[in-house]
């Protein structure tokens, strides 16, 4: 007999899957906007990012 008390059966156990947990509900395409910090305001990141865009569209023309 072994340790554990197990009878000798070598048979292939099934583990213990654990509780399950549901999908998360999928909103569409909504998110919540993160807190910016005092001073800051979604325009301007806004903004920050869209001349972001255009400088890296410029440096792709320039590059073809």
């Amino acid at each position: 007999m072994t340790a554990s008390g197990a009878t000798g059966d070598t048979g292939a156990t099934t583990a213990n899957p654990g509780p399950t947990v549901p999908p998360v509900p999928v909103d569409g395409g909504v998110r919540a906007i993160p807190r910016l910090g005092r001073g800051i305001v979604w325009s301007d990141v806004v903004a920050e990012i869209e001349r972001d865009r255009e400088a890296a569209d410029v440096r792709m023309r320039d590059a073809a």
